[in-house]
């Protein structure tokens, strides 16, 4: 069941926001979201080499077998299979630490990655004096018309701050411009000052799986279960990274509004 979240902004504004389809309506009209909007910039090369090195890879596994046209049918398959397997554990995650901020008591999921996920988290809230304020909540920003669903406001050390959970291999850069949007969109409407912006990472891989990944790379490195980053040691850079979010915004208006040009 995708029932929407109804909710106000702007102490006049309605808001109805479907979850699972993270479809949003502002006063009955669909808006688009800061995920979709940074959806723009071209992330392709790295997803390319990542899905080709996976088809290869089991090729090769399945060298000694003689591969016929199914493996070359499965192999086709697999980053789709891999991406929504990854998909699976961010949601998993991301649902018990929402659980754990709002007081409740989840049980430990049996998914090990999703364990690896969950026990870094916690093990940074224990490194710092952090109190949570509210987590998954909706933003946005009337005077540039787009929503986006900020992941936890908390006081860190005493500072207000956004917190937005990543679980995946890598930190990217989007996260940037990402974490700016909200930040902007809920000072626009509420007038509270964040200090700043931490992006966190948590491993959805064992150690014995990174080592693996990458030993095919032909590369060495240092398995890291939890990766964090504050984005704000420059005052400058909330404003260049909103600048940056801005940018993507305008490309992906123009590229809608000119979509009939492609063949």
């Amino acid at each position: 069941m995708n029932e929407p979240i109804l909710t106000k902004l702007y102490k006049n504004i309605e808001v109805k926001f479907f979850p699972e389809s993270h479809i949003c309506y502002i006063n009955g009209e669909r808006k688009t979201g800061v995920t979709t909007l940074i959806g723009i910039k071209d992330k392709s090369r790295p997803l390319i080499i990542w899905a080709v090195g996976l088809f290869r890879d089991y090729l090769y596994e399945k060298l000694g077998e003689g591969i016929n046209e199914a493996h070359i049918e499965e192999g086709s398959k697999l980053h789709s299979v891999r991406k929504q397997e990854a998909a699976t554990i961010g949601d998993e995650a991301h649902k018990w630490i929402n659980k754990y901020i709002r007081g409740e008591k989840p049980e430990m999921p049996d998914n090990e990655a999703v364990i690896i996920a969950i026990n870094a988290f916690l093990d940074w809230t224990k490194e710092h004096s952090i109190k949570f304020i509210s987590s998954e909540r909706i933003v946005y920003s009337k005077k540039h018309d787009y929503f986006g669903i900020l992941d936890i406001e908390a006081m860190v050390d005493d500072k207000l701050c956004l917190v937005d959970i990543k679980t995946s291999n890598d930190l990217r850069n989007d996260i940037r411009m990402q974490t700016a949007a909200y930040v902007m969109a809920d000072q626009e409407e509420s007038k509270k000052k964040y200090a700043g912006r931490w992006a966190v990472r948590l491993a959805k891989e064992t150690e014995d799986e990174f080592n693996s990944r990458m030993g095919k790379k032909g590369k060495t490195g240092i398995y890291r279960s939890f990766e964090v980053m504050f984005l704000d040691d420059h005052k400058l850079n909330l404003i260049d990274d909103f600048e940056a979010f801005l940018s993507c915004f305008t490309l992906y208006r123009c590229n809608r509004a000119t979509e009939f040009y492609k063949p």
